[in-house]
């Protein structure tokens, strides 16, 4: 673990060590602007949800007087989405998504819903104890996995190993097929939608957990290491996947699949390392083409900072690093309570990384989530949201993004056997429905766009 430590602690070094008035020794690319201070936040893709209620210390004292251009924005729909893959969903299995139709289908039900993007959220993630996959396929049954044919070396003891390639499944490299990135590639290809691809992340407890190393601000020798392995695998991955795929004319860009919360990097002896960890992937991306961009999508909880705090620690790590776009999700989903036709605890926080993004230099997206919680935030149950919901969403952030990217797909894929795991609603025909219907009357909004 000392071998990664190192690795942020060095790249850290490279920032001075006073983020609070961005006076850094730190040379960017990016026009950087220090009288600027906002806040935002978002909330999570799934089932990601970690947070710790702690007295930050933050002062919440800024120069900052940038709001971001609220006289302009999106146009208040989805440029494109973002897909959360598993085996079945997304990528090669052994009964699904194992043919290029069946890729190019999926994708144009996003162009016939007007995306132009698609974003894998990653193309490898750690999976424990996978032991139906290794007694046929041979050892570890642990791994960091990936939905294309890498040969990466093992990092830190963790091996990384693909997916399909070892199967006969069908549409497998064996059976004359191909790996599921690249059929994802050609599918966007073929459908005219830009591909982004994702690039790792780690959720299990048995290896470098990233929501362990972020859910407070007590940063520990444990919780660097993490972030660490993070930065260092995320980057062999870039290396790796544009090596394969850097010329494919479907690539969009890349997306680094960490989730970055207004919780750890809310002091400001951590915010530099908010920095750090941005600008050391970016950096990997440019290295290979300077034009290739690298987004980020970071939320907030409307209970854990003020938006001027969000907005003091995004204005330092945009201001100090080279990542070209943040994608804010909205945390309606998670918290449908934060935005309803009476409250909007949200748009301050929009406001506030609007600021810090144009403050920097850098492109604002939104994320509206396409879900929402019947459940708890620490016990959610999941269900596509209302159109009702999704227009509220849309119309409060355009104001302050350029365009949106809306996690995730699955919550209105029109494909009735696309069912997730357990259904949604209790049942798949349930699931099949309320998907169908939120694709179905988002279409039909889309019709009202034009009018």
């Amino acid at each position: 673990m000392l071998r990664w430590l190192s690795l942020l602690s060095s790249v850290a070094m490279l920032y001075c060590s006073d983020p609070t008035n961005g006076n850094t020794g730190f040379d960017t690319d990016s026009n950087t602007s220090t009288d600027s201070n906002t806040d935002t936040g978002a909330d999570t893709h799934g089932d990601t949800d970690t947070e710790t209620v702690t007295d930050t210390g933050t002062d919440t004292d800024t120069d900052s007087e940038t709001t971001g251009d609220t006289d302009s924005g999106a146009v208040p729909r989805i440029d494109g989405f973002f897909v959360q893959p598993s085996l079945g969903y997304g990528a090669t299995s052994f009964d699904r998504f194992s043919s290029q139709q069946e890729y190019t289908d999926w994708v144009q039900t996003m162009k016939d819903a007007g995306a132009t993007m698609l974003f894998y959220q990653w193309t490898m993630h750690y999976w424990h104890n996978q032991t139906w996959f290794s007694d046929a396929y041979g050892e570890p049954s642990s791994a960091d996995f990936a939905f294309y044919d890498t040969t990466l070396e093992p990092l830190e003891g963790i091996a990384a190993r693909a997916w399909v390639t070892p199967t006969s499944w069908p549409g497998a490299p064996s059976t004359g097929g191909k790996e599921p990135v690249e059929y994802l590639l050609d599918a966007g290809q073929a459908a005219g939608v830009e591909i982004w691809l994702g690039l790792y992340l780690c959720e299990d407890d048995n290896a470098f957990n990233w929501w362990q190393a972020v859910a407070d601000t007590d940063l520990t020798e444990e919780d660097v290491a993490i972030i660490d392995y993070h930065m260092a695998r995320s980057v062999e991955v870039v290396d790796e996947l544009y090596e394969k795929y850097g010329d494919h004319p479907a690539l969009g860009g890349f997306y680094y699949s960490v989730e970055v919360e207004n919780v750890a990097f809310i002091p400001d002896t951590n915010t530099t390392l908010l920095a750090a960890l941005l600008d050391y992937v970016a950096d990997a991306v440019h290295a290979h083409d300077p034009q290739l961009r690298l987004a980020i999508s970071p939320f907030f909880n409307t209970a854990l900072s003020t938006p001027e705090e969000f907005g003091a620690m995004w204005h330092y790590a945009l201001s100090n690093s080279d990542i070209d776009v943040v994608i804010l999700q909205d945390g309606a989903g998670v918290d449908p309570f934060t935005l309803t036709d009476n409250t909007d605890l949200i748009s301050p926080f929009f406001e506030a990384m609007a600021g810090a993004a144009s403050a920097s230099g850098k492109e604002l997206w939104g994320n509206a989530e396409l879900f929402t919680n019947l459940g708890t935030r620490l016990a959610p149950q999941f269900v596509p949201g209302s159109i009702a919901q999704l227009e509220r969403q849309l119309t409060a952030e355009a104001p302050f993004v350029e365009k949106f990217v809306c996690f995730g797909f699955q919550y209105m894929d029109p494909h009735d056997d696309y069912v997730l795991t357990p259904p949604m609603g209790g049942d798949a025909a349930t699931d099949a429905t309320l998907r169908q219907t939120l694709y179905d009357d988002y279409r039909g909004y889309l019709e009202t766009l034009k009018k």
